[in-house]
């Protein structure tokens, strides 16, 4: 026994291990480097924040690596598809501190003379509209994006990338020569030795695993011979191992392994004849107008675009686990932080002052409800008014019932899995350097709270009709509802990006493996928590029904429905003000976004607030003797939409005014639009549910008294 358990705790160990390495992405786990050591970038796809739509980087005249392009697997997962992230290799190599200067990038039997072949009026006019669009090329280098910014003056904000080429006096020029200048920081090679001695301990448990399971199929005698040549064989293998190991990174006395801590580039354009020697004295100039810049290459027809470039190393104090921290600045860092610890004061200093007013408030009603009942009738006038006169009203069954369950389902399994995802972005497992990884978790946590949507709309459903009987089609509306409307959104927009060749569209094996992943996964767990529900006792409303509705008497202009909608949304708006602003700027102008934990502090003192101010005006309505609760309340938690996608047209026509052509403003209005409404139906949940535990929770110990 104790040999069985050891055996399944190595083996336990060994998948483990296996798990936690299979974990780390390319640039997500130190890499330590020779000097000599050859490494390739990578290219992603081309983005403009004219156009918002992403391009393959080789469908543009640039030239290809000579063992052809391929894409970077280790890449691939349904958030860099849906982005439109297409990492590929490329012909650039760098060999690690060495300087290299006019390395021609067009090389291979396809290139005879290192130039790309003269352009024809197709490439021409992609070239020139790329360039005129202000389109940014994407290197990466050991999953650290390029950037044109010194990363060691600690800049405000770094953009990654550079223009493809620039407009001058009318013509068009490609930035055709790359002065790359890669930041690395010295280390003594421990990263490396460590990594080489857990494999080595990996694959000794591994044969301790395997050395194990014979020795329980065999007789004692025989497994007790065998299992000292298995020793033997273990240690000799390990030691094996462990000296291979050192063998391959030993390094002597003073000899410095290097970590690639920063990707510069200076882009500029030099006109060089195919076939000829490279100049290597050819320097970028300081700008554009510099007299003694070398003449420029101009993008026309019939023109051999010669590619080159230079590599530059320089030894840097930025460690390996900030080298991601320039990227992660947001412009305007200082205003940032002050609005939101503006913000979180004036929040919590509201939620206290409303709290306060409620509990007093209604303290003093349940007070006098009371005295009135002990007076023995007197002061029958004051009966006359207030939220208690529509006791017999105020459950009444909602109109349009199953629709109100179908969207308050939807808006469960939306709130849980954005509260989730930004949950885990907070707390540091979305790493920037894993592209895709926070689109993917969230459509992964998606497709598994299906069954919350299930559970909370049947649940619903057998509240306000007092039965489940139907639950079924409840179910099944539900998981149809915002799947169907965001597909057929998305193959509208897909439609246009498809036309346009964009990198953007999603591939229709994916699309169709998408649809696939909703019908096997997110109706039947839909149906699962729509029959967990159905098996729940209903719960009893603390008041009765009238058969008769009760006359709504015309409200106050303070308390008027679409008064209190639109007040609704004006507090939990402000709250998100700030963090909407850099959100979006991240999201369409090209910047990272990793400021989770502010991002998740926002989104808590938001639907804070938004549960305070649902019960206010929830409570007004039912002062005013209005019962018609169920919808409305639905709509003011859900106001704070209305004011976003205000914002965000406002944005367009204010940041985003450099948006050229019909199709960028499509699709900005589309993403947009579907954002706003997941928006619309979380914060509604939110609104519909803290009114319903209110007004349950008053009635409730009005009945009491």
């Amino acid at each position: 026994m104790r040999r069985s358990a050891a055996l399944l705790g190595a083996l336990a160990l060994l998948l483990g291990a296996q798990v936690a390495s299979c974990y780390y992405l390319p640039g997500t786990y130190p890499q330590e480097f020779l000097q000599g050591d050859i490494i390739q970038a990578e290219v992603n796809s081309l983005v403009s924040s004219e156009t918002e739509m992403p391009i393959a980087y080789y469908s543009m005249p640039f030239c290809q690596p000579p063992e052809g392009v391929h894409r970077a697997t280790s890449t691939i997962n349904p958030g860099t598809i849906l982005l439109g992230i297409r990492i590929e290799n490329s012909p650039y190599n760098f060999t690690i501190m060495t300087k290299q200067q006019g390395l021609t990038v067009c090389n291979g039997d396809e290139y005879p003379d290192h130039a790309f072949p003269a352009l024809n009026p197709k490439q021409v006019k992609l070239l020139q509209d790329k360039i005129r669009q202000q389109y940014r090329v994407r290197l990466i280098l050991d999953n650290l994006p390029i950037t044109t910014y010194d990363l060691e003056q600690d800049p405000e904000s770094v953009r990654p990338g550079y223009e493809v080429g620039y407009m001058r006096d009318k013509k068009y020029y490609v930035n055709n020569h790359l002065m790359f200048k890669v930041l690395v920081h010295e280390t003594n090679g421990q990263y490396t030795q460590s990594r080489l001695q857990n494999e080595a301990e990996l694959e000794a448990v591994a044969a301790v695993e395997a050395g194990g399971r014979r020795l329980l199929a065999d007789d004692d005698k025989k497994a007790g011979k065998k299992a000292g040549n298995a020793g033997k064989q273990i240690k000799g293998g390990r030691g094996r191992q462990a000296a291979a190991a050192t063998a391959a990174v030993k390094l002597a006395p003073g000899q410095k392994m290097y970590m690639i801590v920063g990707f510069e580039v200076v882009a500029c354009s030099i006109k060089r004849t195919p076939g000829e020697a490279i100049n290597k004295g050819l320097m970028c100039p300081q700008s554009l107008g510099d007299p003694n810049a070398p003449e420029p290459q101009e993008v026309k027809k019939g023109e051999s675009i010669v590619y080159t470039y230079d590599v530059y190393w320089d030894t840097s104090d930025i460690t390996w686990s900030s080298r991601w921290d320039a990227y992660l600045r947001m412009p305007g860092g200082k205003v940032h932080w002050f609005s939101i610890l503006n913000s979180l004061m004036v929040v919590v200093v509201m939620s206290c002052i409303v709290a306060m007013i409620m509990m007093r408030t209604i303290r003093r009603d349940l007070q006098r409800y009371e005295q009135l009942l002990v007076d023995g009738g007197q002061g029958q006038d004051v009966e006359e008014s207030g939220w208690k006169m529509v006791s017999g009203d105020v459950f009444r069954t909602p109109s349009s019932p199953l629709s109100l369950c179908v969207q308050i389902g939807s808006g469960v399994q939306i709130l849980a899995s954005g509260f989730i995802t930004l949950l885990f972005a907070a707390l540091g497992f979305l790493s920037p350097a894993s592209r895709g990884s926070l689109l993917t978790a969230a459509l992964v946590m998606y497709l598994l709270l299906s069954v919350a949507a299930g559970y909370a709309a049947v649940w619903l459903w057998g509240l306000v009709n007092r039965s489940y009987e139907g639950w079924f089609k409840v179910c099944w509306r539900v998981a149809c509802f915002f799947p169907g409307v965001t597909v057929t959104v998305m193959t509208f927009v897909n439609i246009f990006l498809w036309a346009t060749r964009s990198s953007g569209a999603i591939p229709l094996g994916f699309f169709f493996s998408i649809i696939f992943l909703w019908l096997l996964i997110s109706i039947p767990l839909s149906y699962s928590g729509g029959i967990i529900a159905a098996k729940q006792e209903i719960r009893q409303y603390p008041t009765r029904t009238n058969q008769i509705p009760r006359h709504i008497p015309p409200p106050h202009w303070a308390s008027h429905p679409l008064v209190l909608f639109f007040a609704a949304g004006l507090l939990p708006f402000g709250t998100i003000f700030v963090e909407l602003y850099f959100a979006m700027t991240s999201m369409w102008q090209g910047y990272f976004y990793y400021i989770f934990g502010f991002a998740f502090l926002v989104a808590v003192l938001t639907m804070i607030i938004t549960i305070e101010v649902s019960i206010v005006c929830t409570y007004v309505q039912l002062c005013a003797e209005d019962y018609l609760w169920w919808w409305r309340s639905y709509y003011r938690g859900g106001s704070i939409s209305i004011y976003v996608l205000i914002y965000s047209l406002g944005f367009l026509v204010n940041t985003l005014h450099k948006l050229t052509g019909f199709i960028p403003v499509v699709l900005y209005l589309s993403y947009m639009g579907l954002l706003v409404w997941c928006l619309f139906l979380a914060m509604g949940t939110i609104g519909f549910l803290s009114s319903f535990i209110f007004t349950y929770a008053i009635f409730n110990a009005s009945k009491s008294d």
